[in-house]
């Protein structure tokens, strides 16, 4: 039996006393509603972490209507209506959410009906000041003109996670944190892939790699066309799938957020005019199912999909060695570990994946030739922004690596610690960097001499931060074995 739990800010769906999804209709956190913890199984884990409360007004919703219009025995209805918002932007447009859900008792799932309807109430031409459209808006394929609306971000949970190991969880720290199943010495992943219905390169499965999917332009930096009422599917961990289906005629279209693997979807719609996106008078609603489903139900051709495209230039991008914890060997490239974010490599820079300190390990080299010229390999996903461990305020981290150089005194590492005077989305950020050079290595075995320090204290919100690895001097320099130790 489907019933609600209604108090100040908040509306919980639940089925048999379990909650299946909950609606807080206040500004907590970006300035957005959260539509959260969204369930396919009774009592079954926490599916999308959260949904897209809004195509239009971002991060300036202020205050929204939630009304539950049925439960029974079969299933439930919520509509969303957002009723204030910042600047004039409910007289630009107007929306309204309803979340349908179903028991399906032969299957043991629910299946979900989410439908977004859209009036435009002026000519929409994409400088509206305050009115969230789209950054991909632009970046379609060759010949492709279409307005797109971003009616859906769904943030899968178990999508993606710790890029280290995790030591301590989020819970009551003063940093983000998106569901109490993300980011947590208990987190397993539980999603690996997609599979879109691309018409222009027809079925394609699209594996979740945080630094491949940055690279892969087709699939993941312009708006590639879908077939109409074609589904999405994506792969689960447990030998399930998640079954994206939308249900309307416009051309969907996916992108991959791989900072947290959250899902855009859009819907492609043809302009109504030269310079305008939408024009006043316009409705437009958009439908689609989600539900979980068996591997039997999943169409041939998609399991048997070939793995999307990743051109040479983009796989040479993302072949970089990975950040780890609490040594970097530089041993594993990013291609190869989907949750990892990659160093960088500056002019000059060289993975040598067999020239570390010890035998096994590689080293990140510089070789700036006959000129001393400044170049350097950084790192800048460090801290619970990115997925590695908290830094709790006033922490230290001790920083060591073995370096070598034909020009040793030039040689430097650093690390840097962002701070915030506050929340890290509305914060003022202060870089706070700790460094040593090549004149404080304090032992030396053969070609490689020791590096280390001590890091200046993390701020009361200290949410990112980095490392960097520079050489000014001629000739070659290389680093290795860096670790990091939180004391």
């Amino acid at each position: 039996m489907f019933t609600f739990e209604k108090s100040p800010g908040r509306t919980v769906l639940l089925f048999d006393g379990d909650p299946i999804l909950s609606l807080v209709d206040e500004h907590l956190w970006f300035r957005g509603f959260r539509v959260e913890k969204m369930k396919f199984r009774p009592r079954g884990p926490v599916e999308l972490m959260g949904l897209a409360p809004s195509a239009f007004y971002g991060f300036n919703l202020l205050r929204g209507d939630v009304s539950c219009r049925r439960a029974d025995a079969d299933g439930a209805c919520i509509t969303l209506k957002p009723v204030k918002a910042d600047g004039n932007l409910l007289d630009l447009v107007q929306e309204e959410r309803e979340y349908l859900v179903e028991y399906l008792p032969d299957r043991g799932r629910f299946r979900w009906t989410i439908t977004c309807r859209i009036d435009f109430l002026q000519d929409i031409r994409g400088d509206e000041k305050g009115l969230y459209l789209t950054g991909m808006q632009k970046l379609q394929e060759p010949g492709s003109n279409q307005a797109a609306i971003e009616f859906d971000d769904p943030m899968l949970s178990g999508g993606i996670g710790p890029q280290v190991p995790m030591v301590q969880d989020w819970t009551g720290l003063p940093e983000p944190e998106f569901a109490a199943e993300q980011f947590t010495t208990r987190w397993k992943k539980r999603y690996l892939s997609v599979t879109l219905p691309t018409v222009a390169r027809g079925l394609r499965k699209l594996v979740f790699n945080r630094e491949a999917n940055c690279f892969q332009r087709f699939f993941n930096r312009v708006i590639p066309r879908m077939t109409p009422r074609q589904p999405f599917v994506y792969e689960k961990t447990d030998g399930h799938f998640l079954q994206f289906t939308p249900l309307h005629d416009y051309p969907s279209s996916h992108h991959i957020c791989e900072w947290g693997y959250d899902m855009h979807w859009y819907a492609l719609l043809d302009r109504p005019a030269a310079g305008l996106l939408f024009q006043k008078g316009q409705h437009v609603e958009l439908s689609y199912q989600l539900e979980e489903i068996e591997r039997a139900g999943v169409p041939a051709a998609y399991l048997e999909a070939p793995l999307a495209e990743i051109e040479p230039e983009e796989r040479a991008k993302a072949d970089m060695p990975i950040y780890e914890e609490p040594v970097c060997r530089f041993t594993r490239s990013a291609l190869d570990c989907p949750d990892n974010y990659g160093w960088t490599a500056g002019e000059r820079c060289v993975w040598n994946r067999g020239g570390g300190r010890a035998p096994g390990t590689g080293a990140l080299e510089i070789h700036n030739g006959s000129s001393a010229r400044d170049a350097a390999w950084q790192f800048g996903c460090l801290g619970p922004s990115y997925g590695c461990n908290p830094i709790p305020p006033a922490s230290r981290f001790k920083v060591s690596a073995w370096v070598r150089a034909d020009e040793l005194d030039t040689v430097s590492c650093s690390l840097t610690l962002n701070h915030y005077d506050g929340p890290g989305m509305f914060g003022v950020r202060v870089p706070i960097v700790s460094n040593a050079s090549g004149r404080d290595c304090c032992r030396r075995e053969g070609n490689w001499s020791l590096l280390e320090f001590v890091s200046e204290k993390a701020g009361a919100f200290t949410l990112d931060g980095g490392f960097r690895f520079a050489y000014s001097g001629g000739g070659t320099a290389a680093l290795a074995e860096l670790r990091v130790e939180r004391l």
